[in-house]
């Protein structure tokens, strides 16, 4: 005599009744959390290193020295300064964001999309102002401070560092990390406000609050063509360089800011269809047919209609109250209450 081999049954979500129970709270970003880290670190590693080398050397014609004969000034908006606001501010909103709804999921999106736009911005730019080697507005006067020039127009300055960085004007620093770090979290605000969907159009105060970290980092581009550090190309290209980095990076965590809950990364409709297959699982676990015997399902001799009936009906009731105990925190936490 053959025994009957018990075979495990497939559910749409994907797996067995054992292998997914195993897996509904586990996500592909929670595994590759070390590895996201690793990628950051190494991007700040690169770019601190481009910080030191030096760019090309582009010949100068005389023609055009005037673009490079502005005075030297100090920074209107220095690094003391632009590192707070571009690092501080987001950090602030996505903390108070944090204090209110107590979503880590929501938290750890925002600061791996964040670390990663900065991370490849500072990246780019400074590999284009290598490769470019655009003199600064000032560098006439880092290349011949006693305002004497010669007929080779080689610089007589001895301040190595302020004649290097003289040549890397092309793309604006300020420019690219102001944009990536303040439009970040205007992308940010846009998608927790609701501000292109039915759920938060035509709300003025909304856009305004918004809006204020672009204009932020619209005056800090700005003032690099007023201490004249900066051509404005520099700016231009800069400030898009940084946008579109922001913008990208975004969305890789986040969902388009049409949809109706796109305040909630992608993490979160993760976790909510892993939660959702769980409760499918628990409906056609084996287990179930015991609870079920113990609630009142008729015995083997009762009509095979009325069977029927009950079991279907005491398996809906059961599968709805599973799903809505399981999915319960995730669902209080779509509507932000500041939302």
């Amino acid at each position: 005599m053959t025994s009957a081999k018990t075979l495990e049954p497939a559910y749409p979500c994907g797996g067995t009744v054992e292998s997914s129970q195993k897996k509904h709270l586990r996500t592909g970003l929670e595994l590759n959390l070390p590895l996201e880290t690793i990628v950051r670190i190494l991007l700040t590693c690169i770019y601190i290193g481009l910080e030191f080398k030096a760019p090309f050397v582009r010949k100068i014609q005389p023609e055009e020295l005037w673009l490079y004969r502005n005075p030297r000034s100090d920074s209107y908006v220095p690094l003391t300064m632009l590192w707070p606001v571009v690092l501080g501010v987001p950090g602030l909103f996505f903390t108070l964001h944090y204090l209110r709804t107590r979503d880590r999921q929501d938290l750890r999106s925002a600061v791996l999309a964040f670390t990663l736009g900065l991370g490849l911005n500072g990246v780019v730019t400074n590999t284009i102002k290598i490769a470019v080697g655009r003199p600064r507005p000032d560098f006439f006067w880092r290349c011949f401070p006693d305002g004497v020039m010669n007929d080779e127009l080689r610089c007589t300055g001895t301040d190595m560092r302020a004649l290097m960085d003289g040549r890397k004007s092309f793309p604006s620093g300020h420019s690219s990390f102001a944009f990536a770090g303040l439009g970040f979290l205007t992308w940010y605000l846009i998608g927790k406000l609701h501000l292109m969907n039915e759920r938060g159009r035509g709300r003025s105060v909304r856009l305004i609050l918004a809006g204020l970290p672009l204009f932020a980092a619209t005056m800090i581009a700005i003032s690099r063509t007023c201490d004249y550090h900066h051509h404005w190309q520099d700016v231009t290209v800069g400030s898009l360089i940084g946008i579109v980095l922001s913008y990208v990076c975004y969305r890789q965590y986040y969902p388009a800011f049409a949809e109706r809950n796109c305040h909630l990364p992608y993490l979160h409709q993760q976790l909510q269809q892993e939660l959702l297959c769980g409760a499918t699982t628990l409906h056609h676990s084996p287990n179930r047919g015991k609870r079920l015997q113990a609630g009142g399902v008729p015995s083997s001799g009762s009509s095979p209609a009325v069977a029927k009936s009950n079991y279907e009906g005491n398996g809906a009731d059961d599968s709805e109250g599973e799903t809505r105990s399981l999915l319960s925190p995730t669902a209080d936490q779509k509507e932000a209450k500041w939302i």
